[in-house]
């Protein structure tokens, strides 16, 4: 008898597991699970080169993390699970599909699941959508960071990936249409993006994981064929949109002038002068037919300046000599070329932007410049020169005009900002873009990010508040940063520590912008100007050595060292900071002992590197300001001595991290670099030799 049972009991447990996949097919299952061999990307014929580039690298990411490459195919149909990648402003039938959610505005992408079908969604409402869709799926699945390049990551592998029914990402469009970075200054940059196709190129692929938008670039016009450079080219490859420098107008520049027409026109270039305005306008006019012809998807910029980073008065020899007449020049000049503009595009009212930098800040400020207004008008504001925080003629503005707003600002600087550490952090980041956006609303961002290996986070951060600056906090950022590269269980030390290497930093004269904590710091290229200036006059003593250098229009902005005795200032300030900065290197030895081996490099290249490096440098400073003060010829020695061997601690601390990808690095720093530390220490060991 208990063997019958037992038949009948199995009997009716096959039918029900024979009943249960047809079940699951018609929409039970509740999840869509993806396992090596049973899932496939889809993605439309008609789709763009730039999704499908985005694509390929998820495919990459599916290798990395589950040694399984899945294929692309364009066929809906078939067996397994389909991911499936759907561009709303293509042709594609996918467009069609029954299950396709509702998104939002440009650049809006969702990613959803129908377990009933077994698909998952990567839904954009453009081509940026649909990329921005495509790499949050990679970072929330497969836990690919956007930073994994710059970050040494490793992948944690998985044997399959779950998707459940009830998930839906959706994310609005971002609240600042253009989102940029601007790589200035690259003596690193440039001779590493040289060894490898990967060095060259992903760090595009890292602005749009990080769902930025638009890159800002010097002159890319070509002659004599109507073509952009192979940097213009690389911004359409990934679906970037390119915009140009604040000294270059319709993307090119009077540098380029003679080469327009020796190469273009086949005669002797015209004299800059003002009178012969028909021939700047026939330079403007083939710069802005080149942008057209190729397609290239662009923001404007229009601006009157000089040959290079100067204003026009210093290149143009029938300038007029006064202010107002200037301004009269440049209110002029830029009409022609947003008329121009207008007229090639075919567009009443393009999206143009004009950068108030250095000159012409000033003479926006003293109300004789006059741009153009209008909705698609983006008055791109700049931080403070040299210092970085919301300058005269962005508070001066009438916030009644019908204009949007930009704003552009350095994380670095060329000449007296932080170049080889980081330095002015998230929070001023966030406090200087909260101020703008509140005397308007912020259209356009971009950060002037140097080298970027020195910069990502706060580059990171900076991506992240311009896509909602409603929800964002620096700290909450912080803290998740932390927890995504470091770990969750070492995510808040981390965070105290970024606060403090920030705070660390020698503030050498008080804050006088309402609300704006740290306006005025001590960065690394400061240091560099120190040694610079007091070395050319080592023994010429006098307490306040430091002169301002190059174009300076506000006099006494180069250094910004309270009190009116610089040498006195120099020694107490970078004294407290080496402690200060020693202080929180030590703990984030600490930290490194505990952090799990995949997380160490990220944490020593981006804070207990940069954290080692000041704190030498400060030591090396401090002692080498001491020395030039002392009048013993045997304690002067002794200082300089201290200050040498210190300074190559500072080397040291940054040259640890040349591994993997990053393992030639300040090779350019030591050819002719904007720092150049070769030549710091070639200084000091003279002045030994001397002394």
């Amino acid at each position: 008898m208990m063997k019958t049972y037992r038949v009948v009991w199995l009997a009716v447990l096959a039918a029900l597991c024979a009943v249960s996949v047809p079940l699951c097919a018609k929409g039970y299952a509740s999840a869509c699970v993806l396992k090596a061999g049973n899932f496939r990307l889809v993605v439309a014929d008609e789709e763009c080169g730039p999704v499908r580039l985005a694509a390929e690298t998820l495919c990459r990411d599916f290798e990395k993390v589950m040694r399984y490459r899945p294929e692309i195919s364009s066929a809906t149909d078939g067996s397994g699970v389909t991911v499936m990648v759907v561009n709303e402003a293509t042709s594609s039938p996918l467009r069609s599909l029954s299950s396709l959610r509702t998104l939002d505005g440009f650049e809006s992408h969702r990613i959803y699941c129908d377990p009933e079908e077994g698909r998952v969604y990567l839904h954009g409402k453009d081509m940026r959508g649909t990329i921005y869709a495509i790499y949050t799926f990679s970072e929330r699945f497969l836990e690919v960071p956007p930073l994994w390049y710059f970050s040494s990551w490793e992948p944690q592998l998985k044997d399959e990936v779950s998707v459940d029914a009830g998930y839906d990402c959706f994310v609005k469009s971002p609240q600042v249409r253009y989102r940029a970075w601007f790589p200035n200054d690259t003596d690193l940059f440039t001779p590493w993006r040289k060894l490898s196709r990967d060095n060259d190129e992903l760090w595009l692929e890292t602005m749009l994981r990080l769902k930025l938008n638009t890159v800002e670039l010097e002159a890319t016009v070509t002659y004599p064929d109507y073509k952009l450079n192979s940097q213009a080219a690389l911004l359409r490859k990934y679906g970037l949109i390119l915009t140009s420098h604040h000294h270059v107008a319709c993307n090119n520049n009077l540098k380029n002038w003679g080469g327009y027409w020796r190469k273009v026109r086949g005669v002797e270039p015209p004299k800059l002068l003002l009178a012969n305005e028909a021939a700047l306008r026939e330079f403007w006019e083939y710069s802005v037919e080149t942008v057209c012809r190729n397609e290239q998807e662009n923001l404007w910029q229009i601006s009157f300046r000089g040959i290079g980073d100067q204003p026009f008065w210093a290149a143009f020899a029938d300038a007029p000599k006064d202010d107002r007449e200037r301004a009269e020049v440049i209110n002029r000049m830029i009409r022609i070329q947003l008329e121009i503009i207008k007229k090639a595009t075919g567009e009443r009212d393009p999206f143009v932007r004009m950068t108030f930098y250095d000159e012409l800040s000033d003479l926006l400020a003293k109300g004789y410049l006059k741009p153009p207004t209008g909705e698609n008008m983006l008055w791109t504001f700049v931080a403070g020169r040299r210092d970085h925080y919301p300058y005269d003629d962005l508070v001066a503005f009438d916030a009644a005009r019908k204009v949007k707003l930009g704003y552009y600002m350095n994380l670095q600087f060329t000449s007296t900002g932080a170049h080889l550490a980081a330095a002015e952090g998230p929070w001023k980041m966030e406090a200087n873009y909260r101020y703008v956006n509140s005397r308007g609303p912020l259209t356009f961002s971009v950060v002037n990010a140097g080298n970027l290996r020195e910069f990502v986070m706060e580059m990171a951060a900076n991506a992240r508040m311009m896509w909602n600056m409603d929800t964002y906090d620096t700290d909450a950022f912080l803290r998740e940063f932390c927890a995504q590269y470091f770990g969750e269980r070492f995510a808040d030390e981390a965070v105290r520590l970024y606060r403090d290497y920030y705070y660390a930093y020698w503030r050498q004269k008080p804050s006088e912008f309402a609300g704006m904590d740290r306006q005025y710091i001590f960065q690394d290229l400061r240091y560099a100007r120190v040694f610079d200036q007091i070395g050319r006059r080592f023994r010429d003593f006098s307490p306040n050595p430091l002169r301002d250098i190059g174009f300076e229009r506000v006099p006494g902005r180069t250094f910004r060292i309270d009190g009116g005795n610089q040498v006195d200032s120099l020694i107490k300030g970078t004294g407290e900071a080496a402690v200060r900065f020693g202080e929180v290197a030590r703990r984030c030895d600490s930290l490194m002992e505990r952090l799990p081996e995949q997380s160490r490099r990220f944490f020593r290249d981006n804070l207990s590197a940069p954290c080692r490096y000041m704190e030498a440098l400060s030591h090396s400073l401090h002692s080498f300001v001491l020395a030039y003060k002392e009048r013993n010829a045997d304690k002067r020695k002794v200082c300089l001595a201290t200050s040498l061997e210190a300074l190559q601690r500072a080397r040291d601390a940054l040259y640890e991290t040349q591994e993997g990808v990053f393992a030639t690095w300040y090779a350019g720093d030591a050819k002719n670099g904007k720092f150049n530390i070769p030549d710091k220490l070639a200084l000091l060991r003279r002045l030994l030799d001397e002394n």
